[in-house]
């Protein structure tokens, strides 16, 4: 089974990509609007051979934001059979079962506290 990156929270390294990956999107879509303004000028002077090509550079830019956005908009990981999951010291690891959010038998991701469902892991000690 494939692992897709997912960040946990502040503390976690890959949470800095993530921020990363937002700050890229946020530039990404910026360029996009310039890249859409230069089109409409295009056609307002009525030079289409340039305004393919914008619009060619614009669809590229367009299917990579696409695919950040994937990877942004993924909830959850799952984690190879036999796998581990590295934690910050202090969590709490407790099972699908024990949370009011909706994860999959076999998905890894991070919770809030409330979202543990009271009475529910406290028999599972925090990591060291």
């Amino acid at each position: 089974m494939d692992c897709k990156p997912h960040w946990v929270g502040p503390s976690n390294e890959k949470w800095e990509s993530g921020s990363n990956m937002l700050n890229s999107v946020k530039e990404s879509v910026h360029k996009m609007t310039s890249q859409l303004q230069l089109i409409s000028g295009f056609l307002e002077i009525e030079d289409y051979k340039q305004a393919l090509s914008k619009t060619k550079e614009t669809i590229q830019l367009l299917h990579a934001l696409s695919a950040s956005l994937t990877l942004l908009a993924s909830p959850g990981m799952t984690v190879p059979k036999d796998g581990a999951v590295v934690v910050p010291h202090g969590s709490r690891v407790v099972s699908y079962e024990d949370v009011n959010v909706d994860v999959e038998s076999n998905e890894v991701r991070s919770v809030q506290e409330n979202e543990v469902i009271v009475g529910h892991g406290d028999d599972n000690p925090k990591t060291k």
